[in-house]
């Protein structure tokens, strides 16, 4: 039977049958010689091999066990070595932008990837920072999936470790015994001591630290010391802390690699190190209203993680309603009654935590914070009166960071719109102004069509908002896409400062589903390219770049007249629309002599009782039409429409959702259609 990752696999390789100027194909190499599949990673690695392809040669599948991921977004990674270990028998599968960790494909084979997995991998070698691996056919797609991946089989064994010494696995770039570990599985099985950590500068890696052999180099050694650099973050999906100076570890395993600097151990997590240092708090963040996941370096005893009286949190100064360890013992589920308004800040104090290899307990406390409960996307995009104060025009998210550094933890919720490479477009159910937003490089494959809820951090990239550094993504299955806001180009290509906040520009379409009505192509391209709209005519001639990042087929003709929806993105300071497919790309039709326009503003909600309601209106000529929901004390829960739209008949829905993505309820409801000074009001029920 054919699966989604055979074909995946299978289309994958049909459009990587040309191959790099100067480049040999394994299988079958040059002359032909090597008909079969190379298989093994030490053909690739190992230097004395018959055949040894080098980069940036072709190679149609080498397999391994996979030992470990980074977890870095733009640089997600996969580490496989052979089964039965030893040198030159593992490597690093880069896979750039897309985590592989989480994609659909794989989901036919019971799950995502995992350690223990068999896969076999078909890419092109090359070399980063002088580390062997293993990338895409295509050295320009970064961020497209880049290397075929096929799973053999589940649950086996990881290779065995190489045991080992400082002395051979030293960091210096010319150690001669380093390059043969190369990507696989070490462990150094006697004590080392910390010598300098990432804590002062010049180590260069964030979460890092150098130690050397205790029992060679004891402390107040005053001989030189082999030195082995430590790694706590390029695979650890919650960064493993540094140790105090001086403070000895009984052993430190992990994925060895080398990177510009030299050679390294990377730390898949707090257990490839065993130490005597108590947990450290990596991270806190909230994932529903009330409840808080609080993540350590370390495992944690079950009665210390769940004793309450170990946190403190910031709102109350007391300790949370419960406290559950999880299945992964380095996670805390906190339940939190705190009074405080989604987006308010939180945070919490905690101490007397003990590491359940060891029992280390902590004598110092850890704090970490974040925003509170689910933040809407809405609240995210508005802008930070502070920045304003400082720079009129500087339209940014109070929760990013200072320029274009990430912010902290905050969660949110929103359906997936659109996507391409690593870039995701989320969108508040509701839709409305301000409730669009970028996720860039999430660690797990959205869907569009599906909601999620996702915390990371917020950035300013480039004038644009974006959602980076997940840590949590939950699906909350599959929601009605938010409804288009119709609006004229030139509202949406405006890019002017808006200081007092009384206009509306693209800014506040930013990431929003939009829609452009009766605009006329202003050049000719080739099918598939992008090209510009101008309109409504004739009394706005604005142009906007109409984008094809998506694969799409539409043929644009000069001066057809178009409705086109998708995204709104600004892209160097310019805004342009993104199609999410050819459908979403509409050539009007051109009104005959005798085609009969309304003679007035007509306005109908049906079927009413309904479980989605359907909105028709009619306008006798081109106007401003504004269509909002209201519940029974008049507040406005929901915007349908807030643009030009041309003379004739048109009809949107109503998912039944508020602005903030919420289902509404079953009840009475209104529904307020403003046009040409008048106002016109339908009441309708809608059944949940």
């Amino acid at each position: 039977m054919r699966t989604k990752a055979s074909l995946f696999l299978g289309a994958l390789l049909l459009t990587c049958s040309a191959t790099i100027a100067g480049a040999d194909q394994y299988p079958p190499g040059p002359g032909g010689l090597f008909p079969d599949t190379l298989i093994n990673v030490s053909f690739i690695q190992d230097p004395a091999a018959v055949p040894h392809p080098v980069a940036p040669d072709t190679v149609w599948g080498i397999g391994g066990i996979i030992t470990g991921f980074d977890a870095f977004p733009t640089g997600f990674a996969i580490y496989i070595q052979q089964s039965n270990g030893g040198p030159w028998t593992g490597v690093d599968i880069f896979t750039g932008g897309t985590n592989y960790i989480n994609l659909p494909q794989f989901h036919d084979f019971g799950g995502d990837l995992a350690l223990g997995d068999s896969i076999m991998c078909y890419g092109r070698l090359d070399e980063f920072q002088s580390g062997g691996e293993l990338r895409g056919f295509d050295p320009n797609a970064f961020n497209a999936p880049l290397v075929a991946v096929r799973r053999i089989s589940q649950g086996n064994p990881l290779p065995p470790w190489r045991r080992t010494t400082v002395a051979e696995l030293q960091e210096l770039p010319t150690n001669p015994t380093a390059e043969q570990w190369e990507g696989c599985l070490v462990r150094v099985n006697h004590k080392v001591r910390t010598v300098r950590t990432s804590l002062q500068n010049g180590i260069g890696t964030f979460s890092s630290w150098i130690v050397v052999d205790n029992t060679l180099c004891p402390n107040g050694s005053l001989g030189p010391c082999d030195s082995l650099f430590i790694d706590g973050s390029t695979l650890s999906f919650n960064a493993v802390s540094p140790p105090p100076l001086g403070a000895l570890a009984d052993s430190v395993q992990g994925i060895y690699d080398q990177r510009t600097r030299g050679y390294r151990i990377q730390l898949r997590d707090g257990q490839d190190l065993f130490d005597s240092s108590p947990p450290s708090i990596s991270d806190a963040f909230a994932f529903t209203a009330d409840s808080v996941r609080v993540v350590f370096d370390r495992n944690l005893t079950l009665a210390s993680a769940q004793n309450i009286l170990n946190y403190t949190l910031s709102s109350t100064l007391g300790p949370p309603d419960a406290a559950v360890r999880q299945l992964a013992h380095n996670v805390v589920h906190l339940k939190v009654t705190n009074g405080l308004a989604p987006c308010d800040p939180e945070g919490v104090t905690v101490n007397g935590l003990v590491t359940e290899v060891g029992n280390n307990t902590m004598t110092s406390a850890g704090t970490r914070s974040w925003a509170n409960g689910i933040c809407p996307i809405a609240s995210l995009q508005a802008p930070d009166p502070v920045a304003l104060a400082l720079s009129p025009c500087d339209d940014r998210s109070k929760f990013a960071g200072a320029g274009a550094t990430p912010g902290g933890r905050m969660t949110t919720r929103g359906v997936c719109t659109l996507l391409f490479g690593s870039t995701y477009w989320i969108e508040t159910a509701a839709a409305g102004t301000r409730s669009g937003l970028i996720v860039f490089a999430p660690t797990t494959v959205l869907v569009a069509g599906h909601q999620y809820v996702i915390a990371g951090a917020i950035q300013e990239f480039f004038g644009e908002t974006e959602l980076v550094g997940t840590q949590f993504i939950k699906d909350e299955g599959v929601v009605a896409a938010p409804t288009p806001i119709i609006q004229t180009v030139g509202v949406l290509r405006d890019t002017t400062c808006d200081a007092g906040q009384s206009n509306s520009t693209g800014e506040d379409y930013e990431g929003v589903l939009v829609k452009v009505v009766d605009v006329r192509t202003v050049d000719e391209r080739t099918a598939g390219q992008s090209f510009f709209v101008a309109g409504p005519y004739p009394s706005n001639p604005d142009t906007i770049l109409i984008d094809n990042n998506v694969v799409r087929t539409f043929d644009p003709t000069k001066n057809q007249y178009v409705t086109v929806t998708g995204v709104l993105d600004l892209s160097f300071g310019t805004w342009r629309i993104q199609p999410r497919s050819n459908s979403d790309i509409v050539v009007n039709p051109t009104l005959d002599v005798g085609d009969q326009l309304p003679e007035g503003v007509s306005f109908a909600v049906t079927p009413n009782p309904a479980r989605a309601s359907h909105i028709t209106f009619a306008l006798p000529k081109r106007d401003r039409v504004q269509i909002g929901v209201y519940d029974l004390a008049g507040r406005r829960l929901a915007v349908l429409a807030d643009g030009e739209f041309p003379a004739g008949t048109h009809t949107l829905d109503w998912n039944g959702r508020d602005i903030e993505g919420n289902e509404v309820g079953s009840g009475v409801y209104f529904y307020k259609l403003k046009v040409s000074g008048q106002t016109f009001n339908r009441r309708g029920v809608l059944i949940n």
